[in-house]
């Protein structure tokens, strides 16, 4: 298996520390028809096995798992080696977690608390995970600017994460992270395959900044500062005349991550509050996806866009998915949000955000950022964007590697390939630019070379007498990834 790893590229890795993870669909046979599959695994003693499969009970001390038909181009891992699993359970679920390399217990123990906190911060998006299992993979990869550099959220076989971490950071330096809270929220909707990328990650990077702040993450200002800047990003990116469809099925080939994903949140932000504005408050995107998971999740099959947005409408029994849906996906431009910032009472002054309590929707603005619509008002608030630190090189003499994309690679774990994505974005060292978060970077990891086929510039260098003069990408902002 470890020979195998190493010949898969992206798909598999043999780690120093006795481990190798591998995708089981290049090796593990499967009957063509059947639904599902039983699998016995039998180990060494002090070996232990990391799968998406679904854990059934053991049988003669060994292992059992249940293996869900998926297609057979979705991304799944396995690891197995000498580490222990940890399993977290949640209120409708088990989060399977596996802390690999070899961490101090010290550090283990505050990466799993570090995990059930961020898990939390997920469930506040209605109170329960909406899948039975999910297979969490934690990478160790030495010292880094950030406590999480990379992310993944697979469905091959099941649903997994997989999230690469610096664990000699402090505990508040992975509570400031979005990473782990961006791909959890992936867990709320189905695979939605290329042209519904923006959607997918429209959620999970506007849930990103409010499940954070309903979890105290973040301050609610904070929280609505970071989308603002994220807005501001996404202006700022277009890219061509493609509509947010369009750019969305080509975001490999063309890079307008920071308008995909921008797009995507402002979508989401202004459903939600026609959802909120129409029901008096008591309806809103999180009740839908509620609804939606109960009926139609864990599934095993891509769902096209506009069939998603329609279930959401039947769930909810509104129409404001599917028409605010046919507006997003033809714009050949940003979203214009200055009328629903007016009606929120969000309003720019300088570096910092003023809310204005008197406002028409100032109730579904701290509704959104509090859970079950609860906020103690401040009148005159105002909200600064946190100063970015300057980025330090890493302690470790590892090389960091300069992110690059080819068509070839990009085609095995875009959207459309895979049931993943692995993004990145890389802006100047002074400002935040990574396409849903504040900031990450580029990072040697065990999986290198297979996050550097897909990862790319958001700046990207353009040859010289094409356009614009070519600009640098600058080794600040970089990595994570999220499935559609």
């Amino acid at each position: 298996l470890g020979r195998l790893a190493a010949a898969q590229r992206h798909r598999g890795v043999a780690l120093p520390s006795d481990t190798v993870i591998t995708d089981p669909q290049q090796w593990l046979l499967q009957v063509a028809d059947a639904t599902a599959a039983d699998v016995r695994v039998e180990l060494p003693d002090g070996y232990a096995i990391s799968t998406p499969w679904q854990p059934l009970p053991q049988d003669r001390g060994m292992a059992r798992f249940r293996i869900a038909r998926t297609p057979a181009d979705w991304l799944a891992r396995v690891a197995i080696g000498r580490f222990a699993e940890t399993p977290i359970a949640l209120d409708g679920g088990t989060l399977h977690v596996a802390v690999l390399g070899k961490p101090e217990p010290a550090q283990r123990a505050r990466l799993l608390a570090w995990l059930r906190r961020v898990a939390q911060a997920a469930l506040s998006a209605y109170g329960h995970l909406p899948l039975p299992d999910v297979q969490v993979l934690v990478v160790p990869v030495g010292a880094q600017r950030e406590a999480v550099v990379f992310g993944q959220s697979t469905r091959g076989q099941g649903n997994a994460l997989t999230l690469f971490v610096d664990p000699a950071r402090s505990a508040g330096a992975f509570d400031r992270g979005w990473v782990a809270v961006h791909e959890l929220s992936h867990l709320f909707h189905p695979y939605l395959g290329d042209r519904g990328a923006w959607l997918a990650e429209g959620l999970a990077t506007y849930y990103q900044n409010v499940l954070r702040a309903r979890a105290g993450l973040l301050t609610p200002g904070q929280a609505w500062a970071a989308l603002d800047d994220g807005f501001t990003r996404g202006r700022r990116d277009l890219r061509g005349d493609s509509t947010l469809e369009a750019a969305s099925a080509r975001m490999g080939e063309q890079h307008d991550f920071q308008r995909i994903y921008w797009s995507g949140a402002a979508y989401w932000l202004a459903v939600d509050v026609e959802l909120r504005r129409a029901s008096s408050n008591r309806l809103g995107i999180d009740e839908a996806l509620l609804r939606f998971g109960a009926c139609c999740l864990p599934s095993g099959r891509r769902w096209a866009p506009d069939e998603f947005v329609a279930r959401l409408d039947t769930l909810i029994g509104r129409d404001a998915f599917s028409k605010t849906f046919r507006d997003y996906r033809v714009r050949r431009d940003f979203p214009d949000l200055d009328a629903l910032y007016a009606a929120l009472g969000i309003r720019r002054d300088g570096d910092a955000l003023r809310f204005d309590e008197r406002a028409r929707d100032a109730d579904i603005r701290r509704a959104i950022m509090h859970e079950n619509g609860r906020h103690a008002v401040s009148r005159g608030a105002v909200a600064r964007r946190p100063a970015v630190a300057p980025p330090r090189r890493p302690a470790t003499g590892g090389r960091l590697r300069q992110f690059k994309s080819n068509r070839d690679s990009v085609a095995d774990v875009t959207h459309g390939r895979g049931g993943a994505c692995a993004t990145a974005g890389m802006g100047s060292d002074r400002a935040p630019e990574s396409p849903a978060g504040e900031a990450a970077v580029p990072v040697a990891t065990p999986f290198g070379a297979w996050m550097t086929r897909r990862a790319t510039c958001a700046s990207r260098p353009r040859r010289r007498g094409r356009g614009r003069p070519a600009r640098r990408c600058r080794r600040s902002t970089a990595a994570r990834s999220c499935p559609a």
